[in-house]
């Protein structure tokens, strides 16, 4: 896999954003054409270097058994980096593949700045990430750092074509930015439209390597980027975004952390919520692009933490609670394994709270999420399967029907 052009254009589709196009060569010769489209006030520190290119090749690259050849020269730090990267893959899927790197060297240089920045969805670990670090804030929330500018992707939750679903919720986040009086950039890529395996694989693989490729294309500009960590520490597994994984796409210049995995989800709510703007503008949704449905899993989960923690009423602007009932949270599809996690932080919660009500919903949500899981996971094994795919749909339809689920937007 050879990234064989790297040209800085005007974008032909975002107004005043120029377009980083780089040619990548793949396979038995088959070209894509990858890009990231970066407002044009910041040309003065767009990446020079093969440090970005190397990161969003690296999972396809794998997968393929296919070694990366680059012509721009990359850190001397990250290039040691990935290749623990590759072991760790390895290590939790055996069907990957660690791979050679060919490429120019560069060696240690001085940081070139001391600007942070943190991606900003509009999510609980968005606000979380931003809440503590708001030196001297107001909201008696420990700062542990500080943060400069606001990273919005259009392309990862947001399918990159959708302008529909996008502007309106960009621009919540600006006015969110705003009221924070913190620098919000809105960059847009296609790495999930030309990459496969960052569509199909962005849970449990890609997620941490789609977004360190994004900060590194602006790597001039910062010091340290701050990546919200999803599991925390004491029940980790294999994910792609992981307190083992994150740290190694770091350079000699720009340090990238994975934040906040000493905390569970509900702790994350807790101290997230105290910020007022989180209560104001908080987005956990991705089944609507503006307004959280409050019918989704992803909704589900967040308003039971919050009723949880005695916050319905605060968060009246941000969901719609008048459908919102513990018989409907029993009825919620939580999955297996891991997907449990989240859910056995609320219970022991709301154990602690004396929510007795929450907790025997979340457990019989829990048994009964369990029960369905294999019989689920059969149909979505179907469902990728030529002939009976119609089948596995219609499969999992019915196992889950009347049950809460996980909803998207289509990417």
């Amino acid at each position: 896999m050879q990234l064989v052009t790297q040209e800085i254009v005007r974008s032909p589709e975002t107004p005043d954003n120029l377009r980083v196009m780089g040619v990548i060569r793949w396979g038995k010769g088959e070209e894509l054409r990858l890009w990231v489209d970066i407002p044009e006030r910041y040309i003065e520190v767009i990446s020079e270097t093969g440090n970005p290119w190397l990161v969003a090749m690296l999972p396809m690259a794998a997968s393929l058994d296919e070694d990366i050849e680059l012509s721009l020269p990359v850190d001397a730090l990250l290039l040691e980096n990935v290749r623990g990267v590759m072991k760790i893959w390895k290590e939790w899927y055996p069907e990957l593949h660690s791979v050679d790197i060919r490429c120019p060297v560069k060696g240690y240089a001085e940081p070139k700045s001391t600007r942070t920045a943190t991606f900003f969805s509009g999510g609980v670990d968005s606000y979380f990430s931003i809440a503590r670090r708001m030196p001297q804030n107001p909201h008696g929330i420990p700062a542990v750092g500080k943060v400069d500018d606001l990273l919005t992707v259009w392309g990862f939750d947001v399918g990159v074509s959708d302008e529909a679903q996008f502007r309106p919720l960009v621009g919540m986040l600006s006015e969110s930015a705003q009221r924070l009086a913190l620098n919000h950039i809105i960059v847009r890529t296609n790495l999930r439209e030309v990459m496969p395996i960052y569509r199909k694989q962005w849970g449990p693989l890609t997620h941490g390597a789609g977004l360190a490729f994004i900060g590194l294309m602006l790597e001039r500009r910062y010091g340290e980027i701050v990546l919200g960590s999803t599991y925390p520490y004491g029940v980790l597994s294999p994910w792609g975004s992981h307190p083992l994984v994150d740290p190694l796409f770091s350079t000699s210049g720009v340090t990238i952390v994975h934040d906040g995995a000493a905390m569970t989800r509900i702790g994350k709510t807790e101290l997230a919520a105290r910020l007022p703007e989180t209560r104001r503008s908080l987005h956990v949704c991705q089944a609507a692009g503006l307004h959280n449905c409050s019918r989704c899993e992803k909704c589900y989960r967040t308003m039971i933490a919050l009723d949880i923690l005695g916050l319905k009423e605060a968060f009246n602007a941000a969901f719609d609670w008048s459908d919102y009932t513990l018989l409907k949270v029993s009825k919620v599809y939580v999955g297996g394994g891991l997907q449990q996690i989240f859910y056995k932080e609320m219970i022991s919660a709301a154990q602690m709270r004396g929510r007795e009500d929450v907790v025997k919903a979340l457990r019989y949500s829990s048994r009964r999420s369990g029960r369905l899981a294999p019989f689920v996971g059969f149909a979505e094994q179907l469902v990728k399967r030529p002939i009976v795919w119609r089948l596995g749909i219609a499969l999992r339809r019915w196992l889950l029907s009347g049950s809460i689920q996980k909803e998207y937007i289509a990417l």
